[in-house]
């Protein structure tokens, strides 16, 4: 199915979305009992044991046997959304999108998708059916907002990822936890897994301004993560991202409150970064992209 047999963006997300389950039926199945789902019709995904899922008004789901993560406030995600719009992740994505899959009939899904800013910017470019999940409530809220109609948003967890084995072309991780069983599982022949890494160096000058009193976390090391994506994905490969973005007062505010960085730092090292806003920040990635073995005859 190509885009442009998918309703436009006037179409009620609940609706568009029923549409899009239904065009790609085969390629979910049941968090709980792993059966194929049969059907999506009134406003609900059934499964063949008769689990069901509503369909929110705003297009989501919870596609998982656990709650939601409430955690996570409308605020984080606010300002990730808006420091996604002022493009200081399209240098990265911008790496990230010749290793998209082609295949019209395969989902490209984004795990731990947030607000949804990278699939979206992805979606300009791509014609494969797009899926964005994650565990936090407010996150695939904001998504469906934002981007409604772009790509199916919805709750799920990356150990019991709802898809049928071989449904996905393309899996971005991005700068979230992992579970390479399950991206093995669901990716096809062929298909392709993009996980980001944080770089040595991501972020290096924010990290020594919020640490100003704890010299210990004042530096990182990605080591122990490439150390098992290595392990689990021997035939992995790497590509380095690295640059630097110009930050104005309100882009470095929203880089604050967005960033995990900020949550450790003591109140008083809070209260200086606040007050000394950087003007330039480093922005350095690792990329693992691991291809997944054709099938042999």
């Amino acid at each position: 199915m190509t885009k442009q047999e998918v309703p436009n963006a006037a179409i009620k997300k609940i609706d568009w979305a029923e549409h899009f389950i239904n065009q790609h039926l085969h390629a979910f199945r049941c968090p709980y009992c792993h059966n194929a789902m049969v059907s999506a019709e009134n406003h609900s995904v059934v499964c063949g044991k008769g689990h069901r899922f509503n369909i929110s008004k705003k297009g989501t789901l919870h596609l998982m046997k656990q709650n939601a993560n409430t955690d996570y406030d409308a605020t984080l995600f606010h300002h990730r959304y808006e420091l996604a719009q002022s493009g200081f992740f399209e240098p990265l994505l911008e790496v990230i999108l010749p290793h998209l899959s082609a295949d019209k009939e395969k989902f490209i899904v984004d795990i731990g998708c947030g607000e949804g800013s990278h699939l979206s910017w992805l979606s300009k470019f791509v014609q494969a059916p797009l899926c964005g999940m994650d565990i936090a409530k407010e996150g695939i809220h904001q998504a469906s907002v934002h981007f409604g109609n772009q790509a199916l948003f919805f709750l799920g967890d990356l150990a019991n990822l709802p898809f049928a084995d071989e449904s996905c072309g393309t899996l971005l991780n991005i700068l979230t936890p992992s579970n390479y069983q399950e991206f093995m599982r669901v990716l096809a022949p062929g298909g392709t897994l993009v996980k980001v890494i944080p770089g040595n160096d991501y972020l290096a000058e924010l990290r020594q301004q919020l640490y100003r009193s704890n010299p210990e976390k004042q530096t990182y090391s990605n080591a122990d993560i490439l150390e098992r994506v290595q392990s689990e994905c021997p035939q992995v490969t790497f590509e380095e991202v690295r640059y630097t973005v110009d930050l104005t007062e309100e882009t470095y505010r929203h880089l604050l409150e967005m960033t995990p960085l900020y949550w450790g730092a003591s109140a008083e090292d809070k209260a200086y970064s606040t007050s000394h806003p950087l003007s330039q920040v480093t922005v350095h990635y690792v990329v693992a992209i691991v291809k997944k073995g054709e099938n042999k005859q």
